[in-house]
């Protein structure tokens, strides 16, 4: 009751913030209505016709030039059978003042918003602030309550904080240190469960050169004491047309998934981890025609090991209008049934006013999986701008596989933007 009430909100904040003489106010509204007819083997067939109404807005200027509100929400009702749990659903998924401070590079926030500070990846209701120090220095922190998700998965606690220090060389290294604190939720594996998760971490991007760049993130989780994940990605640009791609990942289950609101899929009872490395490369073989090989091997603990490999190509078309691609995929694992050839194809033309595409990819299976040896799908989309603010899409896609005897999806898409500055379409 009270997340619909929020929302419902959203209309009223949005007419009197846009009264204001000052202020600039952009909109954008976006409805989507997905068709989608599910046949799975032993069950009846669902057509499912959820509508969803998605609602942003941003104005600034809202009494004073560094002042700004954003809004944003969404609501969704069944046309036909349940998608979810609930016919209906609606919630806002943020909506704050931000205030900046140009002479320190620092800003706040107050409301309901998106953290990506380092090891932070949080939507929370609360304060933000963030201020430059001197010499390339910088500090972040924010406190508040974690947003909880509509539905009954969900695992959020009851407050929550965090906060990055940082050191910046422009054009050459930026260096980061952060947390994350939260209290009241179910973590850890269950011989051992939490009521608090806390993460320490360090983000890194190096330019040396300008033909080499760095970036890389790690995170550390203290209550389980163990790194919970790391990432590493190291592009080269080894020609004038030419590059090279070498990235590593590594997760460790009962760390990474110590907070997780399914532990049915993301079990931190799940022992070991997983390691991936791997590399691209990629060259301009013609003016039009790019192409690219790549190679990934995965090391997870409980499965083995397993490999994929092969090239791709893209080609421009239509003076640049078109593209089109063409890719060729080997999985090689140690069950039969992970190991698969995948083979994709797609076309992508954009004019003016209207753009359109078509992607095919199939998979063909080394052992049968529910007694099929091969799965496909086929999307196509076509869009139109009736207006300059105005736009019209459509999504169709056709499938089989080992999960769905058949599976037709449609998404129409009509989306509408608005700038006091500019004007709508009319």
């Amino acid at each position: 009751m009270k997340t619909r009430l929020t929302l419902s909100l959203v209309p009223l904040f949005t007419m009197l913030v846009a009264s204001a003489v000052s202020a600039e106010t952009a909109i954008n509204a976006t409805t989507l209505v997905k068709f989608e007819q599910r046949s799975l083997p032993g069950f009846d067939k669902q057509s499912l016709v959820p509508a969803t109404q998605y609602l942003t807005v941003a104005t600034t200027g809202v009494g004073d030039p560094n002042l700004s509100l954003y809004l944003s929400g969404w609501g969704r009702v069944d046309l036909a059978d349940k998608s979810t749990a609930k016919d209906s659903d609606a919630m806002l998924s943020y909506g704050y003042l931000r205030y900046l401070f140009p002479k320190t590079d620092g800003e706040i926030k107050a409301g309901r918003f998106f953290v990506f500070e380092g090891v932070s990846s949080e939507n929370i209701d609360g304060v933000f602030v963030r201020t430059g120090l001197a010499k390339g220095f910088a500090i972040s922190a924010y406190g508040g309550a974690p947003v909880h998700l509509t539905g009954s998965l969900d695992n959020r606690g009851d407050t929550i904080t965090g906060g990055r220090f940082s050191y910046s060389s422009p054009a050459l290294l930026e260096l980061g240190v952060s947390t994350v604190y939260e209290k009241g939720l179910i973590s850890g594996p269950l011989a051992k469960l939490r009521a608090t998760r806390q993460l320490v971490g360090g983000d890194l991007w190096l330019k040396p050169h300008a033909i080499a760049d760095l970036k890389g993130r790690i995170a550390y989780d203290t209550i389980n004491q163990g790194v919970a994940e790391q990432s590493w990605l190291l592009g080269l640009k080894t020609g004038s047309s030419s590059s090279l791609t070498l990235d590593y990942n590594q997760y460790e289950f009962k760390e990474l998934f110590a907070a997780s609101s399914i532990r049915s899929l993301f079990n931190p009872d799940t022992p070991g981890g997983q390691k991936k490395a791997g590399l691209s490369y990629t060259v301009q073989a013609a003016k039009p025609l790019e192409l690219t090989a790549a190679y990934h091997h995965t090391d997870q603990d409980q499965k083995g090991t397993s490999d994929k490999f092969g090239l791709q190509g893209r080609l421009n078309l239509f003076e640049d209008k078109g593209l089109s691609g063409l890719s060729y995929y080997r999985v090689r694992a140690p069950s039969g049934i992970n190991s698969y050839h995948e083979t994709r194809a797609y076309l992508i033309y954009t004019a003016a006013k209207y753009t359109a595409s078509i992607d095919g990819i199939l998979n063909l299976y080394d052992e049968p999986i529910n007694g099929k040896k091969n799965g496909f799908e086929i999307q196509s989309s076509a869009g139109y701008r009736l207006k300059p603010n105005l736009n019209l899409s459509c999504d169709l896609s056709y499938a089989q596989n080992p999960a769905y005897s058949s599976e037709l999806k449609a998404l129409v898409r009509l989306t509408y933007n608005f700038n006091s500055s500019k004007g709508a379409a009319k």
